[in-house]
């Protein structure tokens, strides 16, 4: 059975399989789930275990960092449980940094022709890296299981936001004047989103806190890096990234 990932062109057939390869010792073992669980790395591509590993280092870097997490764009919601999980760990007391996600979680609301004019991905159409249609709902339920799992779970922790963040991001923060954030997570892929939660929320980012991208520098989608650029000054601004992870990069501000 083809387990389909983005950008599957971008693969040798050697790594193609791979996906293949696992997903079938995966059914075929004899485990039972909770130890195929508690075991992942056992079908985990190690670029998977890597990028796990890069937010890991980024969550360290603002851990004595007052503000909230905001995560723009959810996709299938790795991304904000690990911040959930993070937090919960590292951090198991500070119940007012909240992890606020936002999505459409229906795939892309529309493209911009900066997108499409040089990106090469297959998914820069209207609905794009759809997933599922019971994927806020079921990401909702997974956030309560583990939310019982952590200290003070009485206490919500994440803030999954529906809709067009063009729309969402400026009412959340006229909703919440109180917010600051330590991290400002970039992830929208595409030009408009990516330009509004900048322009909104960069200025709410604390001295010290982070601001991350996951598709700077990259062909398949330029509307993130178009519009990075229109918003900020390359010359003042340090991009970072890790050595073990290909697209992640970060700036200390």
């Amino acid at each position: 059975m083809l387990q389909v990932q983005n950008n599957m062109a971008l693969y040798k057939k050697e790594e193609a399989d791979i996906f293949d390869n696992l997903y079938n010792k995966f059914n075929s073992s004899d485990l039972s789930l909770a130890y195929k669980l508690q075991a992942f790395p056992l079908w985990v591509r190690r670029q998977d275990i890597a990028y796990f590993m890069a937010k890991y280092e980024i969550f360290k870097k603002i851990v004595n960092v007052n503000g909230s997490i905001v995560e723009c764009g959810v996709f299938v919601g790795s991304g904000t449980l690990t911040w959930l999980h993070c937090s919960s760990i590292l951090e198991p007391y500070n119940h007012t940094r909240k992890i606020i996600a936002f999505d459409t979680f229906s795939g892309f609301p529309g493209v911009d022709e900066k997108d499409v004019q040089t990106g090469t991905s297959e998914h820069l159409v209207e609905g794009g890296l759809n997933t599922n249609p019971s994927m806020y709902d079921e990401l909702s339920e997974l956030v309560k299981i583990h939310d019982a799992n952590r200290p003070l779970s009485h206490i919500n922790k994440v803030e999954l936001i529906k809709g067009d963040a063009c729309e969402t991001i400026k009412k959340y923060t006229e909703d919440n004047p109180h917010l600051l954030i330590s991290l400002l997570y970039l992830d929208f892929d595409i030009y408009k989103p990516t330009k509004e939660a900048l322009r909104v929320l960069l200025s709410r980012v604390v001295k010290g806190g982070i601001v991350a991208f996951d598709e700077l520098n990259c062909k398949q989608y330029p509307g993130e890096t178009i519009a990075m650029l229109e918003e900020l000054d390359l010359t003042n601004v340090p991009l970072e990234r890790f050595p073990f992870t290909t697209h992640l990069s970060y700036f200390v501000k």
